[in-house]
């Protein structure tokens, strides 16, 4: 990682000395609406920058000289403050290279609960706001970002996905579009196929009837994820007569001998169910967040000690299900 920090600001000899480099370069913070406020970037609840703890992961991790881990901190630092309750992204370098154009980025969780961001749909547009690259980063790899924590990410959009080349000295920034609410029916997923899909609401809907006026929430199956990782599939299921929304999913995952074997909480944003109705979601659980190496994938049980509605709903308390995996 190096070469990426070792001529940002030229031949400038001290932290002091890039201060008004650091501004010049830094964009504007965009942030993705978990705390469900509307324009969170509007709010005047803030949290300094400085109370955020910066965490090196993934490529900074262990690869970086001491002064060039000064200098992130310093920059980190030097950020405005974040809005509470919300994870916000703020690119503070681009850099033309051969491969790509690069933005180099804070992702800062300013939440009390870890969040594990899955599909990051990104936009590069020009001063006129003219799209000219659009992609979805995979975040799971790189596992939770801790609460009250800032993680410095880069985001390569390669010139082959370009829809248009610009000219090399146009700035270009980095933007994200919040994804549509989904029209709610069963029917909308996460992370499955449509046979997936038809499989498991069948298996939800026979697994047991659901009384009008019960929540429940099941297990239905945990497999094999990418790159060393665990899916775990549940059906949300609405016996009420309203819709329900859904803002945290706790999973613990646990070996058959009860040992801890991935603890995660996943913060979701548009999470509803409809009434009387059901919904599947697929979890994907990163290596990095699994504690063992051993284990058999067909005997591992997952809980659910708690998931967290909207506080606009009404409190639920569902019925324990004697299942492959429990709801607490």
């Amino acid at each position: 990682m190096s070469w990426l920090l070792e001529n940002w600001f030229g031949s400038k000899e001290s932290l002091e000395q890039v201060r008004e480099d650091i501004h010049e370069h830094l964009h504007k913070e965009f942030y993705l609406g978990i705390s469900g406020i509307d324009n969170p970037e509007q709010s005047s609840t803030r949290i300094p920058s400085t109370e955020l703890e910066l965490v090196m992961n993934g490529p900074w991790d262990n690869r970086l000289e001491e002064t060039e881990a000064e200098l992130l901190q310093y920059i980190h630092d030097e950020l405005p403050a974040v809005v509470r309750d919300e994870v916000g992204v703020v690119p503070f370098f681009t850099q033309v290279t051969d491969d790509g154009y690069l933005v180099l980025t804070y992702i800062r969780n300013a939440t009390n609960r870890s969040v594990l961001l899955q599909k990051l749909p990104l936009t590069l547009i020009t001063n006129e706001g003219e799209v000219v690259a659009k992609k979805t980063f995979d975040l799971i790899p790189a596992g939770p970002i801790g609460d009250l924590t800032s993680r410095p990410f880069e985001f390569l959009f390669r010139w082959d996905e370009f829809s248009k080349l610009p000219e090399q000295e146009v700035p270009l920034t980095l933007t994200y579009q919040k994804p549509a609410a989904p029209k709610a029916v069963e029917e909308m997923t996460q992370g499955l196929t449509k046979e997936e899909n038809e499989k498991y609401l069948k298996q939800a809907k026979e697994h047991s009837p659901l009384a009008a006026g019960q929540v429940d929430l099941q297990v239905l199956d945990i497999t094999k994820g990418e790159e060393d990782g665990l899916r775990v599939i549940v059906a949300f299921r609405n016996g009420l007569e309203k819709r329900l929304e859904f803002t945290e999913v706790p999973i613990i995952v646990n070996d058959e001998e009860g040992n801890n074997v991935a603890r995660i909480q996943y913060t979701l944003a548009n999470m509803k169910v409809e009434a009387n109705s059901n919904r599947v979601w697929a979890f994907d659980i990163p290596s990095t967040s699994i504690k063992q190496d051993d284990y058999d994938v067909s005997k591992l049980t997952a809980v659910i000690p708690k998931a967290r509605q909207s506080k606009k709903q009404p409190a639920v308390n569902p019925t324990v299900e004697n299942n492959k995996g429990l709801l607490q």
